[in-house]
């Protein structure tokens, strides 16, 4: 069985199996009255209700309260500590699901068929983020972003073409013909 932890800032933290929580709470990082959260279920307990977890018998020291003092919490990386915080897995439990991601992508593709033809690759770069984020709307972005790039890119090289020919039909005022024949 595996459980998330749910911070103090109400955040998922995991899963992890029973072995790894025992290594939170050998590092200070879990706390008997720390709530948790079964995988399949999603029935909450407390951390000293779980099989097989075994917490020690003194209370853990508490961070200095009050105004001047350090704050901390179990979950906060101490100085010196070895460990990088609780392991994260998948987007929908660390609460950036690439919404802004999404927003970028939609605001840069506009931008690359109106204007110049980077922002639409800007737009095809954060419509990927999203989408490994597991953005739900991520895939229609990427599809809207590459449709518009590919159509400011057609009317760029049309207006090129455009251009080129008026230029050797002599049709551009004050521009005499360069070309003989």
């Amino acid at each position: 069985m595996r459980y998330f932890v749910i911070g103090d800032d109400g955040q998922k933290y995991g899963p992890a199996d029973v072995p790894t929580l025992q290594a939170w709470i050998a590092e200070g990082r879990l706390l008997p009255t720390q709530q948790v959260e079964e995988e399949g279920s999603g029935v909450r307990s407390a951390a000293r209700a779980i099989p097989g977890l075994t917490f020690p018998l003194e209370a853990p020291q508490q961070a200095p309260q009050g105004p001047g003092a350090a704050q901390g919490s179990p979950y906060a990386q101490q100085p010196g500590a070895n460990y990088q915080g609780y392991p994260r897995q998948g987007a929908p439990y660390v609460g950036d699901n690439g919404s802004n991601d999404l927003t970028k992508a939609w605001v840069f593709g506009v931008l690359g068929f109106f204007c110049c033809f980077l922002f639409g690759i800007g737009g095809i770069v954060y419509a990927n983020k999203a989408k490994e984020k597991g953005h739900p709307n991520a895939q229609t972005a990427l599809i809207v972003c590459s449709v518009l790039l590919a159509l400011n890119i057609a009317y760029t090289a049309y207006k090129v073409v455009a251009a080129v020919n008026m230029v050797q039909s002599g049709k551009v005022p004050g521009m005499e013909r360069s070309i003989t024949k």
